[in-house]
């Protein structure tokens, strides 16, 4: 008599925040996915509000197709990232991504509506194993990323940046933190670099603790708050909400959604070139953020000094290529006009010369000791 396959128990049950362990199927394809842990988080602003009042957590997930049961194999047919979406501006903006662009750098949404609830609904995105590039810098390189990896991972998430700009779209919120790696090991070891974009958009960082209280009563689900990370407070800028305090002036100071173009983009990414050199921007708020910015257009040698001073774990002088140093100042340029496009980045000497992704590999998740890179 044939052994019998361990099939999965599949239970059709959800609540508001969702479990490990739960199950959300696809009615029209009958595609099964099983939440495994909580890998990230979705601060949500609500409608009429200023503040991120509430939020949403991000899940890995592993999926069985319909015809799992008939393969030869005892693992999952593959794993996603599922996120929980309220309506908003964000998934129209996907959608429209999603459909005009195929492009490998950009993450789109796999599935939409996998289950719905709460007038929202779940989605699955392409999992990301590594998380953002801002999560491997508080992990594992807190001193900054080596230039010539800065090289490889801006020039990914520019390829994704160019396709949203050539169809019109602004991307408004471009950062370390939205930039994800993956790291498949098989068949073949491959490293992807993906820009996340509105909907697909989260923060796999995790600075703030999660409590899990389990409730006694017979059908009552946990209650999940997030704990502050400093109870009297954060002494610094939140990074996630970077893409505000550090926005381009003229965005900054309109208080306008429309003020966003391709060239406040631009200003970001000069932004985030500079996060990922350093690790981090440890600022207290947005008067010293731009006394910072003039430090560096007044000479950028006198930026490393300045960060080697106020980024106290930094050992030593950090020396980079006047490639880099000219990317930053041309981004951080005053006059938008000035500021180069996304297709002029991308034919500079700094990108044309980059490595490949295996280096990103060798240099980044192979890294047996990177903290004390300087």
């Amino acid at each position: 008599m044939a052994a019998r396959r361990c099939v999965p128990h599949f239970i059709l049950q959800f609540t508001y925040h969702p479990r490990p362990g739960n199950v959300f199927i696809k009615r029209n394809t009958g595609t099964k996915y099983v939440l495994l842990e909580i890998i990230g988080i979705n601060y949500v602003q609500l409608l009429h509000t200023h503040n991120h009042n509430t939020f949403d957590l991000i899940y890995k997930a592993c999926y069985y197709t319909s015809d799992w049961i008939h393969n030869d194999s005892f693992l999952p047919s593959g794993y996603a990232t599922v996120k929980f979406i309220r309506p908003s501006q964000d998934a129209p903006r996907s959608i429209e991504a999603g459909q005009s662009i195929h492009n490998s750098n950009i993450i789109n949404v796999k599935k939409w509506v996998i289950q719905k609830f709460q007038g929202g609904y779940c989605v699955a995105l392409p999992y990301m194993s590594e998380g953002s590039l801002r999560y491997i810098l508080s992990t594992r390189f807190n001193n900054g990323l080596p230039e010539d990896c800065i090289a490889i991972a801006l020039k990914q998430a520019l390829l994704g940046l160019f396709d949203l700009h050539d169809l019109g779209l602004i991307h408004k919120r471009f950062s370390a933190g939205n930039i994800y790696v993956n790291f498949k090991q098989t068949p073949i070891s491959k490293v992807e670099i993906k820009l996340g974009f509105a909907a697909t958009i989260y923060d796999s960082e995790l600075e703030s603790p999660i409590s899990v209280s389990h409730q006694t009563e017979l059908g009552t689900d946990p209650t999940i708050t997030i704990l502050p990370k400093y109870p009297g407070g954060h002494p610094n800028l939140e990074l996630r909400e970077l893409y505000k305090w550090a926005a381009a002036p003229e965005v900054f100071y309109s208080q306008c959604d429309d003020a966003c173009t391709v060239h406040s983009d631009i200003w970001l990414v000069g932004v985030a070139a500079l996060e990922l050199a350093y690790g981090n921007l440890r600022i207290s708020n947005h008067e010293e953020f731009e006394a910072m910015i003039k430090k560096i257009r007044g000479k950028m040698k006198k930026a490393v000094v300045y960060f080697n001073d106020k980024l106290k774990y930094v050992k030593g002088k950090r020396k980079f290529s006047k490639e880099f140093e000219e990317l930053v100042l041309d981004c951080l340029s005053s006059k938008e006009s000035k500021r180069p496009s996304v297709g002029d980045l991308l034919q500079r000497p700094f990108f044309r010369y980059a490595k490949n992704l295996q280096w990103i590999q060798r240099r980044v998740l192979y890294a047996k000791n990177p903290m004390p890179y300087c």
